[in-house]
């Protein structure tokens, strides 16, 4: 049995085990929407998208433009996501350990429709829509939480930062035809977690329960079509981040007289304000092109790193504190915002067959990491392409074409190296790829 006369030092790894498997960070700070997309289409013309989309993706870039969908009816659309990351990071220093490559790759599910809410005149100018995103498979997990220390480089965009749950909901008013206005908001999953921890025969066992409470952000957009050939859009999305709670009551006797109350807290799964202007443009009657920018206001993050506190004033909690603050240090962060231009083009090769390509260019968020933080987030390439094919229901059950998108985006990492002022820091260098396939279904009924 561990020694009763230094309880704090025997009863420590209770609580840094609390913070290793309830209270770790989460190195994610947005969502499979922002990284990739919305729908194989949108991921094929690089996200392009605010300023002229009509279907049921819409609801995503910009609800505004659901109204103007001419296919009248219930428009369905049901994707499947697998990104293939390659990247890797190599020590330069002191700790050849901190190298490491292949993250793990990401699935998911997304699904989403739109249509009108009537049929009357008032109920053809209103319609509504809901997307939604699965982590896959869905059975294992809800969300993913995972500890990293802020010194250990790692990819803020990827590493992840895909596994978790995501709604978006909105209606959108189109007083005019030329002209449409759209609200809603965005809904992601967090977690409030109680957990009673025992150590019984030198060994800890953990009980876990708790809600899922969500955090919900507005949404709001604007499309306007001066002609058939023309469109302009503008979509925003607000800001959140998860604050997540975890309670734990850590019971060591006989090493403590009492349990002692545990306190963790951080904030994850942060998605940033954006605004997002774009265009839609017909030079030709079979081609499309698409642009936009979007501002990502990226000032606010604030790291997913845990903060312990334990809820006691007994002297053997003070001990444990004053051990606990030498292990968990006090970081001051400063990300940046940035711009991602995007441009995207859709070809309609035949009556049943289209095809499209995009790219767009997202700059760093992270300033020099000289110091102990190592956040990677280098310069990024994005170039998609992709296919639709539309036919008819061979079973004749649906009256307008069925459509299967196929779409594939390579993201390509500027390589970075990190020299840190102190040799005590580990250098390293950065960069490599992600490759994303995509499938998607839809119709209209």
């Amino acid at each position: 049995m561990l020694g009763p006369k230094k309880p704090a030092a025997s009863c420590l790894f209770l609580v840094v085990l609390a913070g290793l498997m309830l209270g770790g960070s989460r190195p994610a700070w947005g969502h499979s929407f922002d990284n990739y997309g919305f729908g194989s289409r949108a991921i094929a013309m690089g996200g392009a998208m605010v300023g002229f989309d009509d279907q049921y993706s819409a609801v995503y870039y910009n609800p505004a433009g659901m109204a103007f969908n001419k296919e009248k009816g219930i428009n369905l659309g049901a994707s499947f996501l697998y990104s293939m990351p390659s990247l890797e990071i190599k020590g330069a220093g002191p700790n050849p350990a901190a190298s490491r490559s292949n993250m793990a790759f990401d699935e998911g599910i997304s699904v989403g429709f739109s249509s009108p809410l009537g049929s009357g005149t008032i109920g053809k100018a209103i319609s509504a829509g809901v997307g939604v995103y699965l982590p896959f498979p869905f059975t294992f997990y809800i969300l993913e939480l995972k500890s990293f220390k802020p010194s250990v480089p790692y990819f803020i965009q990827y590493e992840n930062r895909n596994h978790f749950t995501m709604i978006t909901a909105a209606v959108s008013y189109k007083p005019w035809r030329k002209l449409s206005f759209a609200v809603g908001m965005d809904i992601l999953i967090g977690c409030d977690i109680n957990a009673n921890m025992a150590l019984e025969g030198n060994k800890a066992k953990v009980g876990v329960d708790g809600p899922f409470p969500w955090d919900d952000t507005p949404t709001a957009g604007i499309q306007y079509r001066p002609t058939d050939w023309l469109s302009f859009g503008a979509a925003y999305h607000g800001k959140s981040q998860d604050k997540v709670k975890v309670t734990a009551h850590l019971d060591a006797r006989p090493l403590l007289d009492e349990p002692i109350p545990v306190l963790l807290v951080w904030r994850d799964a942060y998605k940033p304000q954006q605004v997002e202007m774009g265009f839609g443009l017909k030079p030709l009657e079979k081609l499309t092109v698409a642009g936009a920018f979007t501002w990502v206001d990226f000032s606010d993050y604030i790291p997913p790193i845990v903060k312990i506190s334990l809820d006691s004033t007994s002297h053997t909690t003070e001990a444990m504190q004053d051990v606990l603050n030498q292990y968990i240090k006090t970081y001051k962060y400063k990300f940046n915002d940035y711009w991602i231009p995007r441009l995207g083009a859709e070809y309609q090769v035949t009556e049943h067959l289209s095809a499209r390509a995009g790219y767009f260019y997202r700059n760093s968020s992270v300033p020099a990491q000289t110091g102990e933080t190592s956040f990677i987030d280098p310069p990024t390439h994005g170039i998609g392409a992709g296919i639709g094919i539309a036919f008819s229901d061979p079973l004749g059950l649906i009256a307008n074409s069925i459509h299967v998108d196929l779409s594939y985006q390579g993201q390509f990492l500027q390589e970075v190296k990190v020299n840190k002022a102190s040799v005590a820091n580990q250098s390293y260098t950065a960069g490599g790829s992600n490759h994303v396939l995509s499938g998607t279904l839809m119709c209209t009924f």
